[in-house]
């Protein structure tokens, strides 16, 4: 039987110190002692329990917990005389490893849910640089509504549990990672030294009640560091279990009066008003901009991100460059929602659980699939510095809602076009027109226009050309264009000489950390990567091209000296078409191999020799150009590749013979494959730097919350011209479709 202080399986490498306060709840904390158990962690962590009351019957529960448990190292420290929260908490920690850099406190009445929520408290810990402290989302004792998701101090020394009483507790609202007041002390991780330089919880002060707040202003005010709210990590709390109801009424009542007093100082200015006067909407308003540190701090931006999907890296066609941008923009401390627009099935579909996850993690709100997006901008109405919106589409589909909002409140509208489509319809149309080459992604654009976001017209030239009239009065709703090459920022300015319209350039974020060190010889074969989204347009044009043009060539002179050169495709959605024309091609069949939607491209990478990029059309910069060259993997490509991004390091081939000849070159010189290979990794580092552009988006960030650089009048007068061009579009469109489907229907009566 425990009767004294008594230690078991000591450890020199603890990293977290779980200290568990308990006082007459033998039932409920053998249930935390069981959830404590469960953790998976890439952590070694021991259990400290700090037993205020010495009852018999906490001591059996200890006892048939842990009794064969000889992997996690635990303590008992009996504290009979129940000195309260503050000391009982400070004596657990004073027996702490001294190799333990964390403290995780737990009240003896809240369970764990789930073995990751140890692992996932200190992965904001760790990853989140101003943190000293972290807390989790906290649910009522049968799970049905929330206590908390991080908790407010208000302006005079009240507080209150952000979402207290909502059953929706899975609400975007309480879903991400965020920076708050403080987090309830039942369930808290603190940084040891911090913790220990303020002398732990202030016990002669907050014997019982707002130690722990005291602790957290302290990490806000006194050193500059920030509390963060991770919602990974949930705990069911028997709330005030430790205490009785009718007694921690009086006691927290107490404290709070001796808390107002001591941060009077601090907390006037810089925390929210007690918004517990107001009403509906100013009210809502309030708890927003008081829930996430970031929303009130008036250096930071407020900003609401609009995309049409939401940004997975590994789907392709410039969402990775979108998650990139989002990253770099919550790394700068602004406060972001981002709200996807596509329907709520393919979202889910588009989307995972790990994919969202990547997204909140970032800190960033995330509302999936919102329908009625404007309900949400309407009812934060004031409380938005900044629009970002990505993609043409995007704009296209909500710009009529913008001009009441411009009505309303004032922001600034940052319109990342990412790339101008209509120039890669008008190359593709102009190589088919006028050079002959039967792409076959043509007659499906020509075939399904809608589907590439290109208009109905009669004939495809007329479509484009109305798409490039959309996509310039876009362009001039906002107040800052960005673009993705300084190719594309150029024709922005050729096509709209205007002064007033500011164009940045945002590229892509590459880095060399993970690139293989496997050598020429190692290596084997040519790389396509792309993705097609089951179309033959683009990607799948690019690979046909070099099919039917190029690798016939590379076959034939390779077989001659050294066995053929074998060619990988790789990517999400090949389209049935393109595995049925390789398979008609005996002569280069055998020495193709397709891979559909590789869960990681590390291997492509890693084995074979050379990248290729023969696109003769496109818009924007390749991403999986950069990402091969970070990769270490020299990159064959055509000259319209080249000049879409300037300077690039690589073999150009302006022709078919020309393109054969760098693969055979490059597949077969070993010096002119590491010269190459050394000059990609060269040009990454200096050109794909995320330090770099993260000092953009801060540039544009500064600019566009402290200075509009158009009057909202003229932005309404550009919304109103778009609108015309829009109606005309939609007229024409809807017109152009009833002929069509009129011919199709003149057609099967024909045949019939």
């Amino acid at each position: 039987m425990i009767g004294s202080l008594m230690s078991y399986t000591k450890m020199d490498d603890v990293d977290v110190s779980v200290v568990i306060l308990t006082y007459r709840k033998h039932d409920a904390l053998a249930k935390l002692l069981l959830s404590v158990l469960e953790q998976k962690t890439h952590n070694f962590f021991e259990i400290i329990i700090v037993d205020n009351g010495c009852f018999d019957e906490t001591k059996v529960a200890i006892e048939t917990v842990l009794h064969d448990e000889m992997f996690i190292p635990y303590t008992y420290v009996p504290k009979c005389n129940n000195p309260g929260y503050a000391a009982g908490n400070n004596a657990g920690v004073k027996l702490a490893s001294p190799t333990s850099d964390y403290i995780l406190f737990l009240n003896d009445d809240i369970v764990l849910s789930g073995p990751e929520f140890i692992q996932d408290m200190l992965q904001i810990a760790q990853t989140k640089k101003k943190s000293a402290a972290v807390g989790c989302k906290l649910l009522n004792g049968d799970g049905s509504e929330l206590i908390e998701a991080g908790s407010i101090v208000w302006e005079d020394g009240s507080a209150a549990g952000f979402g207290r009483g909502q059953r929706d507790f899975n609400a975007p609202e309480f879903s991400y990672p965020k920076p708050v007041d403080y987090v309830s002390g039942a369930c808290l991780l603190v940084d040891r030294k911090i913790f220990e330089e303020y002398g732990g919880f202030n016990g002669k002060q907050f014997p019982n009640y707002y130690e722990d707040t005291d602790l957290q202003l302290h990490i806000q005010h006194d050193i500059g560091r920030e509390v963060w709210f991770q919602p990974k990590s949930v705990a069911l709390h028997d709330e005030h279990g430790s205490f009785g109801s009718d007694e921690s009424v009086k006691l927290m009542q107490d404290a709070s009066k001796r808390f107002a007093a001591k941060w009077e100082y601090s907390l006037k200015g810089a925390h929210v008003k007690n918004p517990y006067q107001l009403e509906g909407k100013e009210q809502d308003q309030a708890f927003f901009m008081a829930a996430d540190l970031r929303a009130r701090d008036p250096l930071k931006a407020n900003i609401l991100y609009l995309d049409d999907r939401p940004p997975d890296k590994s789907k392709g066609s410039g969402y990775g460059r979108s998650f990139d941008n989002l990253s770099m923009i919550a790394d700068l401390g602004h406060y972001l929602t981002l709200v996807s627009l596509s329907p709520p099935q393919e979202t889910k579909e588009w989307c995972d659980n790990k994919c969202i996850d990547q997204i909140t993690s970032l800190g960033i709100e995330y509302y999936a699939s919102t329908s009625d997006w404007d309900s949400l901008v309407q009812s934060r109405i004031g409380y938005y510095d900044i629009v970002i919106i990505s993609r043409p589409h995007t704009l296209k589909a909500t710009y009529e809602k913008w001009k009441d909002f411009y009505k309303q409140s004032s922001f600034s509208l940052i319109y990342d076009c990412e790339a101008l489509s209509f120039l890669r319809n008008e190359k593709l149309h102009e190589l088919v027109q006028k050079k002959n080459i039967k792409f076959p992604g043509y007659y499906h654009l020509e075939a399904e226009p809608e589907k590439f976001g290109v208009p109905i017209e009669s004939e495809l030239g007329l479509a484009i050309e109305s798409l490039k009239r959309l996509e310039l009065a876009l362009i001039q709703m906002a107040d800052t264009v960005v673009s993705v090459s300084e190719k594309e920022k150029k024709n922005i300015g050729l096509l709209i000489p205007d002064d007033e319209i500011n164009i940045k350039v945002i590229g892509h974020i590459m880095t060399s950390e993970n690139m293989s060190e496997r050598k020429f010889s190692e290596r084997n074969g040519l790389l396509f990567l792309a993705s097609f989204h089951d179309t033959m347009y683009y990607n799948g044009d690019a690979i046909w091209y070099f099919l039917e043009y190029i690798y016939p060539l590379v076959v034939k002179e390779s077989i001659y000296s050294f066995q053929g050169v074998h060619l990988t495709i790789a990517g999400r959605g090949i389209p049935a078409k393109l595995r049925d024309f390789v398979k008609n091609k005996k002569d280069i069949a055998k020495h193709v191999t397709f891979l559909e939607s590789p869960p990681t491209t590390d291997r492509l990478y890693r084995e074979n020799r050379v990248m290729i990029a023969p696109h003769l059309y496109g818009a924007g910069i390749q991403y999986k150009v950069s990402e091969a060259l970070a990769n270490g993997l020299p990159v064959v490509m055509s000259t319209f590749t080249k000049e879409s991004f300037g300077y690039i390091p690589g073999c150009v081939g302006s022709d078919s013979r020309s393109f054969t000849k760098c693969i055979i070159d490059l597949h077969r010189n070993e010096n002119q494959w590491q010269e190459l290979h050394d000059k990609g990794l060269s040009y990454i580092q200096q050109s794909h730097s995320r330090q770099a552009l993260k000092e953009k988006w801060s540039d544009i960030i500064d600019s566009s919350f402290k200075h509009m650089s158009k009057k909202q009048s003229h932005k309404i007068l550009n919304i109103e011209q778009l609108d015309q061009i829009v109606q005309e579009i939609d007229i024409r469109n809807e017109l152009n479709k009833k002929n069509r489907e009129s011919l199709e229907v003149e057609q099967i009566e024909k045949n019939v």
